[in-house]
């Protein structure tokens, strides 16, 4: 990640001329490369080999930089070398966005409630739809040395949930648990914290909800309580985060569009634009 993020800065830092003072390092067609041009660009805690290799990075794409720019000016001729309409078109949409992006983060309500994110979930539920497995499940991790599991596991199956701090009690020497049981969690997740092993997981959740799994030193205590499967309906508590992203979205655009109307109004009211 550190290289890619490095030729990346490399590739925008050569689209400037080098006003740097320092050591030379390369020259090509009269420019000159100083160290100082890439000593900023090398993190404090990259390794020598690394900062070897970004050097050299940077030297190759500065120098074919200047091929290409020498090139150009040798090939190109007045007018298509003249990009000062692009690059004035270019500055005038970067200022725009960051005048609107400016006053948008201002004036924006980021709040919404409950009501508005379920009316667009009960709306829009075409837009839901599961791509993962998710459980609702309670389960606990507990040594297999433990006393009493075979009247344990008969309790736990009668869904007795008066053991539960006893399971606890056990899962605290080394092992693990989970008692939110009615919060869904993606099945896959699941999968990393306890050995189930199953090559169609719509089948297993349909076909099991207490299940014991002896796995090395310890045996699992598993109760699914609900679940739903790929292609069914994404509930609610899921989707309300991404629904609230959608609504500020959408919040922005229209805010967007009425800051820009305004501003013209505005303009047009003080006489400061005329139509001939």
């Amino acid at each position: 990640m550190k290289k890619i993020l490095t030729i990346l800065s490399i590739c925008s830092v050569l689209a400037c001329d080098s006003t740097s003072s320092g050591r030379v390092i390369a020259r090509a067609f009269g420019n000159d490369l100083y160290d100082t041009d890439i000593a900023d660009l090398i993190s404090d805690d990259a390794s020598y080999e690394d900062s070897i290799f970004f050097t050299k990075e940077f030297i190759n794409i500065w120098i074919s930089k200047q091929v290409l720019l020498n090139e150009a000016d040798r090939v190109l001729n007045a007018q298509e070398k003249d990009k000062s309409r692009e690059l004035e078109a270019y500055r005038h949409d970067l200022l725009t966005y960051e005048l609107i992006n400016k006053l948008v983060k201002q004036d924006i309500d980021t709040s919404f409630s409950d009501q508005e994110l379920e009316l667009y979930y009960e709306d829009n539920k075409n837009e839901f739809e599961l791509t993962q497995n998710i459980i609702k499940l309670v389960f606990y991790k507990v040594p297999l040395n433990s006393k009493d599991l075979d009247l344990l596991w008969s309790s736990f199956k009668a869904n007795d949930q008066s053991i539960y701090p006893t399971l606890v009690s056990l899962a605290k020497r080394g092992g693990n648990y989970y008692e939110n049981g009615n919060s869904w969690v993606f099945f896959d997740d699941i999968l990393k914290e306890i050995p189930i092993n199953t090559y169609n997981q719509e089948h297993y959740l349909k076909n099991h909800k207490y299940i014991r799994i002896i796995d090395g030193d310890f045996i699992y205590f598993i109760k699914i309580n609900d679940f739903k499967t790929r292609s069914m309906l994404s509930p609610f508590v899921i989707e309300k985060q991404r629904i609230k992203e959608i609504l500020l979205m959408k919040r922005q655009q229209e805010l967007q569009k009425n800051i820009e109307s305004n501003l013209l109004d505005k303009a047009y009211r003080n006489n400061h634009i005329q139509l001939f």
